[in-house]
């Protein structure tokens, strides 16, 4: 700062000797660099102890010059009590071990005043002897600097708190694909630590090995501006683990104010697990589509306004209808005309259980009536419901066959357990009465009775035998 503010000095005297014969004293040349740039002088006597400042370090420190009795020790009571140790060091540093030139930084708490930073620089005077005798320097106030770099420094520790806490992985990359930042989402995605990163090139450390060469000479062309860089795109990485993981990248180009690229501001986020989540989305898709498409049951889809919107071919087989026919019908169309309104009920219940099982009549293409077993699942995906069904017509032909046979082989049970009764006690009957009379005559009589009875218990099992036989057909 010394060599710097003499150069100053120098120059002031070089261009003012040109126009004038008048040589300015030293004094007078440095209070013109003061102006110039803000800048106080002091010395200190080893051996008396006096400190003695120039008028413009008063103006600096603010201190009035009656106030201050030039001591070390008054100067050390204005320092921040962490800098009064420090300078006292400093001092005897240059002292006892002869150091030339020495900086120092210290901060100014005044009475009612804000804290100042102040920089100097100061060199050792020696007597003929060379011996040193006291100690010369400068001091500038430092504290709008100070202040700005306490505030870049808060505003800057602020960001980066920003870009710690974010999941996703942010990275800026330097115009030779070298990495200048990357936050802990980016180490924690990558596995990587920020020394083993930090300066390296991106796509060395990242990109698969065969596309090394090509994304990098890409990367070049749209640092050069001969390539259009895309804004959004998914590319594999490979971690640290030696793990492919798919990022979804945002990228903006940072410019310098003459519009210079500079380099690439790169945001990253993980989708391994969505894309691979996808792939068995649409593995699984593709399975139940197969399932659906080559199943023998029917089966058909429709959306929440009762249309359909997709039937495999065991349902166009079952109906009589092409699958294009099904897919511009609505529900209610394969149902009777006079049950569209008990068809409405029972879609409501649907909607509102999500699962339902039952039977129900519809009509083919040709008019023919049938009856379908149904399963039905509401949202299997969203909006859409799925039914799948089994015709059960020919069953309910035979469970209607079996329900006349079983009555009428409820009437042969009542015949054999009343009608057969009846000529049965009668000739119990009668062969107990010959058995009690003694005349021919009316063994005669009872003869006759019997016989009759005889027939009607012949003519009631020809009847059991012929509605056997019908039950039988």
């Amino acid at each position: 700062m010394i060599t710097a503010i003499k150069k100053i000095q120098k120059n002031i005297s070089h261009l003012w000797s040109k126009s004038n014969p008048l040589v300015f004293s030293e004094k007078k040349q440095l209070d013109l660099a003061a102006e110039m740039v803000p800048f106080g002088t002091w010395e200190y006597d080893l051996l008396s102890g006096y400190i003695n400042w120039n008028q413009p370090l008063y103006d600096l420190f603010g201190v009035d010059r009656k106030n201050f009795d030039h001591t070390l020790s008054t100067f050390k009571e204005m320092m921040h009590p962490d800098d009064r140790l420090k300078m006292e060091i400093l001092i005897q540093r240059a002292i006892h071990d002869s150091v030339r030139d020495m900086r120092y930084t210290f901060r100014l708490c005044l009475p009612h005043q804000p804290i100042r930073y102040f920089r100097g620089n100061a060199q050792l005077v020696y007597n003929k002897k060379k011996e040193p005798i006291g100690l010369t320097g400068v001091c500038i106030d430092i504290t709008t600097q100070k202040l700005t770099e306490k505030q870049l420094k808060k505003e800057r520790d602020k960001a980066t708190l920003y870009l710690n806490s974010v999941e996703a992985m942010i990275v800026v990359l330097n115009t030779d694909a070298t990495i200048r930042f990357m936050n802990n989402a980016g180490y924690k995605i990558t596995e990587y630590s920020e020394t083993e990163v930090k300066g390296k090139n991106w796509y060395k450390l990242f990109a698969p090995e065969h596309l090394q060469e090509d994304l990098e000479e890409n990367y070049q062309q749209i640092i050069d501006g001969n390539a259009i860089y895309m804004e959004y795109y998914e590319r594999e990485i490979i971690s640290k683990s030696g793990h492919n993981k798919c990022i979804a990248w945002r990228n903006t180009l940072l410019k310098n104010e003459q519009e210079q690229i500079t380099g690439v501001l790169a945001t990253g986020t993980d989708i391994t697990e969505k894309v691979m989540a996808e792939k068995q989305s649409q593995a699984m898709k593709k399975m139940y589509k197969d399932i659906f498409e080559n199943s023998v049951t029917p089966m058909l889809i429709c959306d929440s306004y009762l249309r359909y919107k997709d039937v495999n071919d065991a349902a166009c087989q079952l109906l009589g209808y092409t699958k294009k026919e099904l897919l511009d019908m609505h529900v209610w169309q394969l149902t009777r005309p006079d049950k569209h309104k008990e068809t409405l009920m029972l879609w409501s219940d649907f909607i509102s259980t999500k699962y339902q099982t039952g039977t129900i009549e519809l009509f083919k293409k040709d008019g023919t009536k049938i009856i379908v077993e149904y399963q039905a699942t509401s949202e299997f995906t969203p909006g859409m419901h799925l039914a799948s069904m089994n015709d059960i017509t020919q069953k309910k032909i035979a469970e209607q066959k079996l329900k006349e046979q079983n009555e009428k082989l409820r009437k042969i049970a009542w015949m054999q357990s009343h009608e057969v009764r009846k000529p049965l006690a009668n000739i119990l009957g009668l062969l107990a009465l010959i058995d009690s009379q003694k005349t021919a005559a009316m063994q005669e009589h009872v003869f006759q009775y019997l016989k009759q009875s005889s027939d009607e218990l012949d003519q009631i099992i020809k009847d059991i035998i012929e509605k056997t036989k019908a039950v039988d057909a």
